[in-house]
C-alpha cells in the first residue's frame, strides 16, 4: 500500500532551489516535480539542495484506506506499525477514526504520549484494565488556558530540574513508578497481552529510562499523539518541549500522529520534522462518504461576554434546536438540550457562569486541573463548583459544558444531542482559535453518529482591532533582530575560552528564565553530554511566526476569517467559493454606497445571501438597510444614505438631541467608572447617529463631577478603579 522513493543525488547536482512545490496529498511522478523547479547553479548550496529534494520525495506517501473500513482496527493485519517507517509523521486525516483505540487494543507494545493529562485519564477510564497510566505528581499541569502575561516563566526549568533529580537520583517517585510498571508488565505478560503505557510528553523520559533499565524498551513503539501541540505549547513550556524532542531523537521509534498536523510551512522550518517520511491516510479516495464535510456557521460578535450569555438564556428559556434522526429504522425528532462551549479562558467561563446564575448541576467545567484554577472557580462561584471530567459513554452530560483548550483535541464526547459553539477573539491571546488546526479538532469531538449535530458547530469570532495590527515588514524586522541577537550570542559562546563556557551558559540560562525569549531565541540544553550548551530554540521562533499568522493574517478582518475557515474546512464548496470571491471584492470598496450597491446587484440566491449577511455583521448599517428595505427598494433610492434613512424614519443627529439624550440617561449622585462611562456613551452616540469616538471625559461637558478611586474585584483580582460622581447638571 505504500510507495516510497529514496533517490540518491550525487555531487554533480549543485543547484539552489528557488521554488519547490510540495505535494503532501498527491503522489506525482518525479518528472512533474522536477519541471516545476526553478534552478540556478550555485555550488555552495549543494547539501541543502540534496536534503530538500530527498525530504520532499520521502514525504510522498499515501495510505489508501480500503472501502468498507471505518475504524483502523478493522484493517486487521493490513495495518501494523512494523510496516511503517520507524520514525515518521502520520496524518490520520479523520478525527475519530480509532487510531488511539488501535494503539490501546492492537497487538504491539505501545508507549502512547499525549500532551494533556485529562485526555490520558479519559482513555484510562475507558480502558481500566488494559493500560497503565503514568501519574507523576512532580509534573505540573500544562495551563494552556492561562493568561500568557501571568505565566510562571520558570515553569519549564523547574520541572526539568525535578526530572533530572528523579531519573538520576532514583527518588521515591521514580521507584514507585518502576515498581508499578514492573507489576503491570508482569500482569499483562501472564495473560499474553501486549503492554500499553500512557504518559504525557513531559514524563516520557522517565518511562524510557525505566523500560531501558528493564531491557525491554526496544520492544515498544513510541506514539506521539497530537504532535502539533509540541509547537503550540512551546509558548508555555518551550524548554520541556525541546527536552522531549531530544529524548525522541535517542528513541529507536517515534510515530508523530495527528488529524491536524502542523502546517507544511512549520514542518519545513523544524529540523526535527522536515526529513521525516509523511504518511497521509486517505479515507476519501475509495469511499468519499467516510469524510463528512463539517457544517460551520460563521458569525461575528462584539465579545464572548455578551454573546455567550445570550445563548445560555435561550437554552434556559427552552428554545431548543430540533432535528430528525433514525431510531430503530424510524424517523424520530430530537431536541438539543445540551450545549458545549469552547472558550479558552477560565476567567471568562467563571464570569459567564456567575452572570447567568448557573448552578453546579447545570455546568461541567473542563479546564486544566490545577489548584489555581480550582481556587479561582470556587472563590467566585462557590464550593459546589469544581473541575469536571469528560463524561464516559452512557453518562448523561450536563446542560452546559465549558471547554478550554485542554480538551480541544483528543477528547471523546458521547452526547446524542449536544450542539457545539466555538468562540474566538484574536485580540486576546488565550481566546484566539487557530483556524487551520483548532477548528477541525473541535469539530471532531462529538463521536456518536446518531447525534444530528455531530458534525456541526457555530463559530463566533472577533477580528483583529486596528490597535493590535502590525505590518509584515514590522514583524519581519523584529524577527531578524532577535535572530541576529541569537547568532551573536552563540558565536560569543563558541569563541569563549573553555573554562569560561559554563558560567557563560549559566548566564544565558538565567536570562532565558528572566526574559522568556523577549530579546533572543537562546535556550540552554542540559542534556548534550554533561555540559550546558546554548542552542537556538527554533520552536519559540516558529511559534512566533504562527502567532503572527493567526492574529495578523487569518483574523485581519471578517472577510479573511471567512475565507480562511472555508478554505480549511470546505475549499470545494461552491457556495463558500462564491461568498469568498464576493467578500474579496467587497472589502476593496471604499464607500458605503458602493458596498450597498454591490450587495444588491451581485445576484445572489437566497441561500448564498444569508451566508454573506452573516459575514457583514450584526451592527453594520449596510446589513440593516438591506434587511429593512430589500434590494429593489434600495435600488429605487439610489443607495443614498440620506434617502434611505428618511425612508426608515431615522432622526438625523443634532446637538440638542445629544444634550437631551445625555441628561436623560445619567443620574445625579451616581458613580460611574471611566470604563463604564465610555461604554454607555458609545451606546448613546450610536442610537442618535453621533459619529464621535466616545471618551469618558465627554461627560464633563454635561455634568459637574467629583473624581473617585476605589478597589473592586474584577475577574477574581483586586483592581484600582477610577471614575466620576455626577454632582450637578450643566445646561448647554
Amino acid at each position: 500500500m505504500y510507495s516510497y522513493f529514496y533517490p540518491i543525488l550525487n555531487d554533480d547536482f549543485a543547484y539552489n532551489i528557488l521554488s519547490i512545490p510540495y505535494y503532501r496529498k498527491g503522489n506525482p511522478p518525479m518528472s512533474s516535480i522536477l519541471k516545476d523547479i526553478e534552478i540556478v547553479k550555485l555550488d555552495s548550496v549543494l547539501k541543502i539542495t540534496i536534503k530538500i529534494l530527498n525530504s520532499m520525495i520521502k514525504k510522498l506517501n499515501d495510505y489508501i484506506v480500503p472501502r468498507g473500513i471505518r475504524f483502523i482496527l478493522e484493517l486487521g493485519t493490513d495495518f501494523r506499525f512494523y510496516k511503517l517507517p520507524v520514525k515518521c509523521i502520520i496524518n490520520k486525516q479523520l478525527p475519530g477514526c480509532g487510531f488511539t483505540e488501535y494503539c490501546i487494543n492492537g497487538p504491539e507494545n505501545v508507549i502512547l504520549c499525549s500532551p494533556r493529562k485529562m485526555l490520558l485519564k479519559n482513555k484510562k477510564d475507558q480502558h481500566e484494565f488494559e493500560v497503565y497510566l503514568v501519574v507523576n505528581e512532580l509534573e505540573k499541569e500544562t495551563e494552556v488556558d492561562k493568561d500568557l502575561s501571568k505565566i510562571d516563566k520558570t515553569r519549564s526549568q523547574v520541572f526539568m530540574e525535578k526530572l533530572d533529580e528523579m531519573v538520576n537520583g532514583k527518588n521515591t517517585v521514580y521507584n514507585r513508578l518502576m515498581n508499578e510498571i514492573k507489576d503491570y508488565i508482569n500482569f499483562r505478560k501472564s495473560y499474553g497481552k501486549p503492554y500499553k503505557i500512557l504518559v504525557t510528553y513531559d514524563s516520557y523520559r522517565i518511562v524510557k529510562d525505566i523500560l531501558e533499565s528493564l531491557g525491554i524498551f526496544q520492544s515498544f513503539y513510541t506514539i506521539i499523539d497530537e504532535f502539533q501541540t509540541i509547537l503550540h505549547d512551546s509558548k508555555f513550556k518551550s524548554d520541556t518541549e525541546l527536552e522531549f524532542l531530544d529524548i525522541l531523537k535517542q528513541s529507536h521509534s517515534a510515530l508523530f500522529v495527528s488529524a491536524t498536523p502542523m502546517l507544511e510551512e512549520y514542518l519545513n522550518m523544524l529540523d526535527e520534522f522536515n526529513d521525516l517520511p509523511y504518511i497521509n491516510m486517505d479515507w476519501s479516495k475509495e469511499d468519499s462518504t467516510r469524510v463528512l464535510k463539517p457544517s460551520l456557521k460563521v458569525l461575528t460578535m462584539k465579545s464572548v461576554g455578551t454573546k455567550l450569555p445570550e445563548i445560555i438564556q435561550s437554552y434556559k428559556d427552552g428554545n431548543f434546536e430540533s432535528a430528525v434522526r433514525m431510531v430503530n429504522g424510524y424517523p424520530t425528532r430530537v431536541i438539543s438540550d445540551e450545549a458545549v462551549f469552547y472558550v479558552n479562558s477560565v476567567n471568562h467561563i467563571v464570569s459567564i457562569i456567575k452572570k447567568c446564575d448557573l448552578q453546579p448541576e447545570e455546568v461541567n467545567i473542563l479546564c486544566s486541573n490545577t489548584p489555581e484554577n480550582l481556587k479561582k472557580i470556587q472563590k467566585r462561584l462557590g464550593k459546589g463548583f469544581t473541575i469536571g471530567d469528560v463524561p464516559l459513554k452512557g453518562v448523561k452530560p450536563k446542560m452546559f459544558t465549558f471547554c478550554t483548550r485542554t480538551v480541544y483535541l483528543g477528547a471523546d464526547f458521547y452526547s446524542t444531542c449536544a450542539r457545539s459553539f466555538i468562540f474566538s477573539d484574536s485580540n486576546i491571546d488565550t481566546l484566539a482559535v487557530d483556524i487551520s488546526e483548532d477548528l477541525p479538532q473541535i469539530l471532531g469531538r462529538q463521536r456518536l453518529f446518531d447525534n444530528p449535530w455531530k458534525n456541526e458547530a457555530i463559530f463566533y469570532y472577533r477580528s483583529t482591532c486596528d490597535y493590535r495590527k502590525i505590518s509584515q515588514e514590522e514583524f519581519d524586522k523584529e524577527l531578524e533582530r532577535k535572530k541576529k541577537a541569537t547568532s551573536d550570542l552563540l558565536r560569543s559562546f563558541e569563541s569563549a575560552p573553555d573554562d569560561a563556557k559554563y558560567n557563560l551558559a549559566k548566564t544565558y540560562q538565567k536570562n532565558t528564565k528572566s526574559y522568556n525569549y523577549k530579546d533572543d531565541y537562546i535556550a540552554v540544553n542540559e542534556h548534550i553530554g554533561s555540559n550546558l550548551v546554548p542552542v537556538l530554540n527554533n520552536l519559540v521562533l516558529v511559534n512566533e511566526i504562527r502567532a503572527f499568522r493567526i492574529q495578523q493574517i487569518d483574523y485581519k478582518d471578517r472577510f479573511t476569517v471567512f475565507s480562511t475557515i472555508h478554505n480549511t474546512l470546505s475549499s470545494d464548496d461552491i457556495i463558500n467559493q462564491k461568498v469568498s470571491e464576493f467578500l474579496g471584492e467587497y472589502q476593496k470598496l471604499g464607500t458605503s454606497k458602493a458596498k450597498l450597491k454591490m450587495l444588491c446587484e451581485y445576484g445572489f440566491s437566497d441561500e448564498v445571501i444569508g451566508v454573506v449577511l452573516d459575514q457583514i455583521g450584526e451592527h453594520d448599517n449596510i446589513k440593516s438597510y438591506y434587511l429593512a428595505l430589500g434590494p429593489q427598494k434600495l435600488r429605487a433610492l439610489k443607495y443614498d444614505k440620506y434617502y434611505i434613512e428618511k425612508e426608515l424614519g431615522i432622526v438625523t443627529f443634532s446637538s440638542e438631541l445629544l444634550n437631551n439624550t445625555i441628561h436623560q440617561n445619567f443620574n445625579l449622585g451616581e458613580k460611574y467608572s471611566l470604563s463604564d462611562l465610555k461604554v454607555k456613551l458609545g451606546d448613546l452616540y450610536e442610537k442618535i447617529n453621533y459619529t464621535a469616538v466616545p471618551k469618558a471625559n465627554d461627560i464633563l461637558n454635561y455634568f459637574e463631577i467629583k473624581e473617585y478611586k476605589s478597589t473592586e474585584v474584577i475577574d477574581g483580582e483586586k483592581k484600582r478603579v477610577r471614575g466620576y460622581e455626577l454632582l450637578k447638571r450643566k445646561d448647554n
